[in-house]
């Protein structure tokens, strides 16, 4: 089910409007180095960081495939969730984590920016995570219960929030996914996290030891 929440935006991206680009904001700019694929690579946490769990990365280019969802004011939302780009990066690589007992795995992303676009996508997340509530994408299942969570105080910066997935299958009742999303910007890079929880036996909980070792790694990679 967590793979579902980003891998269908993959396939449609060739057919989706080209992204455009977010507005200016007044958010601070990014500082530190800027990572390519390689150092994007080895700083990526893996199994040997983390015994017990598994990483399966997921091909694919570093594009903007950032895709319209209703309302508009919901599309930094969609992007985060999606584990999708508003802008070309730098640099992106996005895999999958396995669950182990007390969380339920999830799928991360890390992608590296210009220091001035890292710092608006996070601000353009916050601001519209101030008023979105629902939103339907282009593809795919709809959202709502849009909520902000209390700054996870990670990296430079960071924003977290919960919402519910809503799988339609057959004309059934919609059966509402719990899902947690949390973004991190490290310097120049951006690590998303996302968890689904299809048990329905409480929230999604995105694993903090994942969380804690990647920003470590980014922090160590990023002077």
């Amino acid at each position: 089910m967590t793979v579902m929440l980003f891998v269908a935006g993959c396939a449609e991206e060739a057919r989706e409007p080209r992204a455009e680009k977010p507005a200016r904001s007044a958010a601070p700019a990014a500082g530190g180095k800027v990572l390519g694929q390689q150092a994007l690579q080895r700083a990526m946490v893996t199994g040997k960081d983390l015994p017990g769990r598994a990483f399966d990365a997921l091909p694919g280019p570093a594009r903007a495939d950032s895709a319209p969802v209703m309302p508009a004011v919901c599309r930094p939302v969609a992007d985060t969730v999606a584990l999708a780009s508003p802008v070309t990066p730098k640099a992106r690589l996005i895999q999958v984590m396995s669950g182990v007992k007390g969380d339920h795995g999830g799928s991360m992303a890390l992608a590296s920016y210009t220091p001035d676009q890292a710092a608006e996508i996070i601000a353009g997340l916050r601001t519209a995570l101030r008023s979105c509530t629902a939103f339907t994408p282009v593809y795919g299942f709809a959202y709502e219960g849009v909520t902000a969570l209390p700054e996870p105080r990670l990296g430079s910066e960071s924003v977290s929030f919960r919402l519910l997935q809503l799988v339609t299958l057959d004309g059934e009742e919609p059966l509402k996914v719990p899902v947690t999303v949390t973004a991190v910007r490290v310097g120049t890079t951006l690590a998303t996290f996302q968890s689904a929880n299809t048990r329905r036996d409480g929230q999604a909980v995105v694993p903090p030891d994942v969380v804690s070792k990647q920003v470590t790694r980014l922090t160590d990679a990023t002077p």
